[in-house]
């Protein structure tokens, strides 16, 4: 069956799926390993991790009834290897610029209309992060890549060896370098700087000659996984029914927790419309850690020749236009959603460059949750346009509004709090309540309350926040609800907060009677210490004569308390 890399120019038109014996005498088959086989040659014998021997037969009317018979003749399942067919870039020999990165309008481009990399960079550049490059082999001399490659560099699983470079210098084989570099490569004032420039390649060659097989892609996926990859690209895909084979191998990757970025193909088609049996793969397959992009031009416009479609595409990225290494060590300028692909990995290498161990799910929502959405790319992704600067320095996506943005982002740079929606956590929820038990584990953070072995209270064995709870309370900060209990998932009121802050900060009396609705309650000395200490103004603007003592006090406001103590006590 035909498939295609996403690597084709915009105007290049494709056939879809055809299958494989309308062009061919014989047809590639899959049997199990060990399988006892007469008469029949085997075209490698090395079945890396999938398990299947790949074996080539006379075809007889079709592939699926050779495959068929096969299988009745051995008693052993036999499958139809599905065939990729690269289509390399064109090259152009002008170097241009890097527009994607800093886009200031250059070349009748927009300004802005790129991923803000430089501010990415200002919080990570790949360090320590292997990207696992799944393609047609890598230049691994060109100047721009040398010092990237990974220590084991990677496998050929074409021919079967450690040398995954290129056959040879044509454009099919210069599809993975051109890839590679978007990725990674190196900041040293030398042609281009990649999107994670110092992250590591593992170069994994499973297409030559323009054409990729499904085992060659599947070996690699096992391999890139069992060698410790972080991140997989995959700057291909097809329109077609199913690849069992491929869909095993990336759910293997979703079991290790990484994250496989893929193209969404260039047939200027809304892949959410496919006929009924019909799916983009990977990139439309049913599983969690397959993040799969479009392409967009310097206009901040969907690119003419990119699929498309909110359901089956998760984000867009830069794929025209793109500056890039070249096979023969020159540099190239490509086209297509396979560059778009190599973006989005290279800020998950970010990311986990940021923050080690951040697993699939939340690297998937943190990439797609800060995006800019203009217009030009509207509707034709489930988010909007990569952003490298604000998925690597925004903390969260529902706070821009709040009139408490500043506090909480200085919560979360502070390592106060990482979230209300764990893994992911790119969401504070700025409005919900707090409980006491999520003030105990704020203010125990805050204020690097000291560990005790003490155990105050019998309602919280074993909750998040006993350990907490039980500082707080050695602290002098609390006493708790009633003896014993401390009512961690009771809402804390405004009047319970002022207490504890007036505690944690040792405020001194004051003779202030700032507020008409707190007079005679018990926590009245309190909520007057911390209006003179300047931590509140009151709940009722512009008037500020109120406190609110009883409302319940939410996560934003919450915030602004804890930053205003904070600072105020010396010790942020």
């Amino acid at each position: 069956m035909r498939i295609f890399l996403a690597a084709v120019l915009a105007w290049l038109t494709l056939p879809l799926a055809q299958p494989l014996g309308a062009e061919v005498e014989t047809v590639r088959l899959l049997v199990p390993e060990g399988t006892q086989l007469q008469g029949l040659s085997t075209a490698d014998d090395d079945t890396g991790a999938t398990g299947w021997v790949r074996i080539e037969v006379p075809i007889e009317e079709s592939a699926e009834k050779t495959a068929a018979g096969l299988a009745i003749e051995i008693g052993a399942p036999v499958i139809v290897e599905q065939r990729y067919e690269l289509f390399a870039p064109q090259d152009d020999p002008s170097f241009g610029s890097q527009w994607y990165l800093e886009n200031t309008g250059q070349a009748g481009g927009t300004a802005d209309a790129d991923i803000d990399a430089i501010t990415a960079w200002g919080s990570a550049t790949g360090d320590g992060v292997v990207v696992a490059l799944i393609d047609s082999g890598v230049n691994m001399t060109h100047s721009d890549l040398d010092g990237q490659i990974w220590s084991n560099r990677g496998w050929d699983f074409v021919d079967d060896d450690d040398d995954p470079s290129p056959a040879g210098t044509n454009s099919d084989e210069g599809h993975g370098t051109a890839v590679a570099g978007i990725i990674a490569a190196e900041a040293n004032g030398v042609g281009t700087v990649g999107v994670a420039p110092e992250s590591t390649l593992m170069v994994i060659r499973s297409c030559s000659q323009g054409a990729c097989w499904s085992l060659d892609i599947a070996n690699g996926i096992y391999y890139a996984i069992d060698e410790g990859a972080d991140v997989i690209n995959l700057s291909l895909g097809s329109i077609t029914s199913e690849d069992d084979l491929l869909e095993a191998a990336i759910a293997y990757a979703r079991s290790k927790d990484v994250l496989v970025v893929t193209a969404s193909g260039n047939e200027s088609i809304d892949l959410d419309g496919l006929p009924i049996g019909q799916q983009l793969i990977p990139g439309g397959l049913p599983l969690s850690n397959i993040l799969t992009v479009a392409a967009s031009d310097r206009r901040d416009v969907l690119a003419g020749f990119s699929n498309y479609g909110p359901e089956t595409v998760d984000i867009v990225a830069p794929g025209l236009d793109i500056l890039t290494t070249g096979v023969t060590g020159n540099y190239v300028t490509a086209h297509g959603t396979s560059f778009a692909s190599p973006m989005v990995a290279g800020v998950a290498a970010l990311l986990l460059s940021e923050e080690p161990g951040m697993g699939h799910q939340e690297l998937f929502a943190r990439i797609t949750a800060f995006v800019d959405r203009p217009q030009g790319v509207a509707g034709s992704s489930g988010s909007g346009r990569l952003n490298a600067g604000r998925t690597l320095t925004a903390h969260f996506i529902d706070t821009a509004t709040s009139v408490f943005a500043s506090a909480i982002d200085w919560l979360a740079e502070s390592n106060i709090t990482k979230g209300c929606n764990p893994p992911e956590n790119h969401r504070f929820c700025p409005g919900e309540r707090v409980t006491r038990g999520q003030m105990a584990v704020f203010l125990a953070r805050a204020f690097h309350l000291p560990a005790t072995t003490r155990d105050y209270f019998d309602d919280d064995e074993g909750a998040y926040y006993e350990n907490a709870a039980n500082r707080m309370r050695a602290a002098g900060l609390t006493v708790g609800c009633a003896p014993t209990k401390y009512c961690g998932a009771n809402q804390i009121k405004r009047a319970e907060m002022a207490a504890m802050l007036s505690r944690a900060l040792s405020l001194p009396g004051t003779s202030l009677n700032r507020f008409v609705d707190d007079d005679g309650s018990t926590f009245e000395i309190a909520i007057n210490k911390i209006a003179e200490a300047g931590i509140t103004v009151g709940c009722n603007p512009p008037r500020y004569d109120r406190f609110c003592p009883d409302d319940r006090v939410t996560r934003g406001q919450m915030a602004a308390f804890i930053q205003r103590s904070v600072k105020l006590s010396g010790s942020s």
